[in-house]
C-alpha cells in the first residue's frame, strides 16, 4: 500500500529531476553555443563587411579587437549585476544587445558607426551570454558536483555553434550578402527568450539562490577581487588565460582570411572551421571528464603545451589543404579546452557563487590578449608581412602559459 505508492512517487520525482537536468543543460548549450557561434565568426563577417562598410581590413580588425576588450572588461561587471539581480536578467540584456548589434552592423558606412555597433554593442551582447553567466544560471538547478562535469558539455556547445554557423554564414554572405546573413543570425536569439524565462523560473525555485544572495549579495567587486589577487594561484591563472586570448583571436579574426591567402577556397576554409567546431566540442568534453580524475592544473598545462607545437607547425610546415584541416582540428581540440579546468579551479578555490565574477575578471586579461592579436594581425596584413609573426608570438606566449599552469600549487580539484 503506502510503501508501493511512496516508491512510485520517488521514481516519478527522479524522472522529473532527470528531465529537468537534461532541459537545463540543453538550454545552457543553446544560449552559449549560439553566442559562441557569433563570437567565433567575426573573421567570416569581416570579409563580408569589407565591400559594404567603406572600412578597410585594418579598420574592421580594430573594431573586432575593441569588441574583444569589451567582452573581457564587461564580464566582471555583468557578473556583479548577476549577483545583484540574477544571471537570467543579464542573459536578457545579452539577447537584446546581440540582436541590435547584428541588425545594425551591416548598415554602417564608416568606422565610427561600425565601431559603435560591431565593436561595442554586439560584443557587449555576447558578453551577457558568456560561459560564466550561463553556468551561474544553471548551477542552482544542477548542484555544484554535476555543474563541474556539465561545464565541459556547455563549453563544448560552442563547437556546435561554430560547426553549424561557420559554413552557414559563409554561404549566406556569398549568396545574399552580409546584411541578410547577420539578420538571419538573429533568429536563434529570439528563440532564447522563452528558454531564458524557463531558466529564471527554475533558478528561483532552488534554495541555493537565496543562500548565495544572502551570503555574498552585499560584497563589492573590489572586496571579491582583493581576496582573489592575494592568491598566488589566481595570479598564475590570469597569466595563462591572457595568452589564451591571443591564441583564440588569431583563430576567430584571421584564420579564415589566412587560409584564403594560401590559395584555399572560401568553401574549404569555412569547412575547416566546421571541423574546428567539432574538435572544440570534443576537446572541451574530454577535458571536462579528465578534470574528474586528474589535477586540473596539469591538464591546463598540457593544453597550453599543445599550442606550442601547433604554432610551430604554422611557422615551418607547407600550407596545404591537408595541413589546414589538421592544424584547425588541433586548434579546436586545444581551443576551449582551457575553460573547464580554469573555471573549475576558480570555482573550487573561491566558490561557485563567485565564479561568474572571478572567471569574468580572468577574461579581461584574455581579451587584452585577443585585442592584441586581432589588431596586430590587421596591421601585419596591411604591411604585407603575413601571419607568421603572429604565430611566433603565440608560441612564446604558450610556453609562458604552460609553465604558469604547471606552477599552480593548491589545486584541490578532485571530484571524489
Amino acid at each position: 500500500g503506502k510503501s508501493v505508492s511512496m516508491e512510485q512517487s520517488n521514481l516519478q520525482q527522479k524522472k522529473l529531476n532527470i528531465i529537468q537536468l537534461i532541459v537545463a543543460v540543453a538550454a545552457a548549450c543553446l544560449v552559449h553555443g549560439v553566442m559562441q557561434g557569433v563570437h567565433d565568426n567575426y573573421g567570416i563577417m569581416l570579409n563580408g563587411l569589407l565591400p559594404v562598410t567603406n572600412v578597410d581590413y585594418a579598420g574592421i580588425s580594430f573594431c573586432i579587437g575593441a569588441g574583444a576588450l569589451v567582452y573581457g572588461f564587461a564580464q566582471p561587471f555583468l557578473g556583479m549585476l548577476a549577483l545583484r539581480k540574477s544571471n537570467v536578467f543579464v542573459i536578457f540584456i545579452g539577447i537584446l544587445s546581440t540582436i541590435v548589434g547584428l541588425v545594425i552592423t551591416p548598415l554602417c558606412r564608416n568606422i565610427f558607426t561600425l565601431f559603435i555597433f560591431f565593436g561595442l554593442v554586439l560584443p557587449f551582447g555576447t558578453t551577457g551570454l558568456c560561459f560564466g553567466i550561463v553556468m551561474g544560471a544553471i548551477t542552482p538547478v544542477l548542484g555544484e558536483r554535476r555543474a563541474a562535469i556539465v561545464s565541459g558539455i556547455v563549453q563544448a556547445s560552442a563547437g556546435i555553434g561554430d560547426a553549424l554557423m561557420s559554413p552557414g554564414l559563409e554561404r549566406i554572405i556569398s549568396g545574399f550578402g552580409i546584411r541578410a546573413a547577420m539578420t538571419i543570425t538573429t533568429l536563434p536569439f529570439f528563440i532564447m527568450v522563452p528558454v531564458a524565462f524557463w531558466l529564471g523560473k527554475k533558478s528561483r525555485d532552488c534554495t541555493i539562490v537565496s543562500r548565495d544572495k544572502k551570503t555574498i549579495g552585499n560584497q563589492s567587486l573590489s572586496s571579491i577581487l582583493k581576496v582573489a589577487f592575494a592568491d598566488r594561484d589566481y595570479r598564475l591563472i590570469l597569466i595563462g588565460f591572457a595568452t589564451c586570448g591571443f591564441n583564440m583571436s588569431i583563430i576567430e579574426s584571421h584564420l579564415f582570411s589566412q587560409y584564403l591567402s594560401y590559395g584555399i577556397s572560401g568553401k574549404t576554409a569555412s569547412l575547416t572551421l566546421t571541423i574546428y567546431g567539432i574538435a572544440t566540442m570534443t576537446g572541451a568534453v574530454f577535458v571536462g571528464f579528465l578534470g574528474a580524475k586528474f589535477r586540473m592544473k596539469n591538464i591546463l598545462g598540457c593544453v597550453y603545451a599543445m599550442r606550442i607545437l601547433i604554432s610551430l607547425g604554422f611557422l615551418i610546415l607547407p600550407k596545404t589543404v591537408p595541413f589546414a584541416f589538421l592544424a584547425t582540428t588541433l586548434l579546436g581540440m586545444s581551443g576551449d579546452a582551457t575553460v573547464p579546468p580554469t573555471s573549475g579551479i576558480i570555482s573550487r578555490k573561491f566558490g561557485a557563487e563567485k565564479m561568474a565574477v572571478l572567471y569574468g575578471f580572468t577574461l579581461i586579461g584574455h581579451q587584452i590578449g585577443a585585442f592584441a592579436s586581432s589588431y596586430l594581425g590587421g596591421i601585419l596584413v596591411k604591411m604585407n608581412m603575413g601571419y607568421s609573426p603572429l604565430w611566433a608570438i603565440n608560441m612564446v606566449l604558450a610556453v609562458i602559459a604552460s609553465i604558469a599552469s604547471f606552477s599552480i600549487r593548491n589545486d584541490k580539484t578532485s571530484m571524489g
